[in-house]
């Protein structure tokens, strides 16, 4: 089963209300059995009989769709989950926001910032191993996340090895998104900056 992670990553900068209100106006989840059910087109188009093709009518066939479910789709739910385990991590309960990153990866495994997530979590509870093991599984799944070679380029230096740092602080600066990541940029830069000292 594969999910649209890329409705996590449009959301991903805005507050927790924000996103609620956004997706409660996109979804509809009202299950009333004395609610009509909408109709939707479920074939081909048809020709009406009785007419030359050229004056021929196109007329969708229609069926009633499935009852809409009262629960949300997975991608909402990883949604949630994913700014719920961000709120927590941004507040500094790292334990609880590893717990939350930890459900969203049992729901979506294939999904690399959860696991960039949880990793950084996992750093700021000085897990260093762990960490390093969510930020490879990150890596294998996305490249190009950029927060992932910041917290390993955080970890080299801790570690002294100053060159790896390097290498991993100046990618995350090349790929994280200036507008999106500011602090995870400006903490990349910093680090940086500071290899030496």
């Amino acid at each position: 089963m594969s999910y649209n992670v890329n409705l996590i990553s449009y959301f991903r900068p805005l507050p927790l209300i924000a996103v609620t209100i956004i997706v409660c106006s996109l979804l509809s989840c009202d299950n009333s059995p004395d609610k009509a059910t909408p109709l939707v087109p479920t074939e081909e188009p048809m020709l009406t009989s009785n007419k030359t093709s050229q004056e021929a009518e196109i007329t969708p066939t229609v069926t009633p769709s499935k009852p809409i479910s009262a629960s949300p789709t997975p991608e909402i739910e990883a949604l949630f989950l994913y700014n719920r385990g961000l709120n927590l991590l941004r507040s500094e309960q790292f334990t609880e926001s590893v717990n939350a990153f930890s459900t969203l990866i049992k729901r979506m495994p294939d999904l690399a910032i959860a696991y960039k997530s949880r990793g950084a979590a996992y750093y700021h509870l000085e897990r260093y191993e762990l960490a390093k093991t969510d930020f490879q599984k990150a890596l294998t799944l996305d490249v190009d996340l950029g927060g992932t070679h910041l917290y390993l380029g955080l970890i080299h230096k801790k570690d002294g090895n100053l060159a790896e740092a390097k290498k991993e602080l100046q990618l995350a600066i090349n790929l994280i998104h200036p507008i999106r990541e500011t602090e995870e940029l400006l903490i990349a830069e910093s680090a940086l900056a500071n290899l030496g000292r």
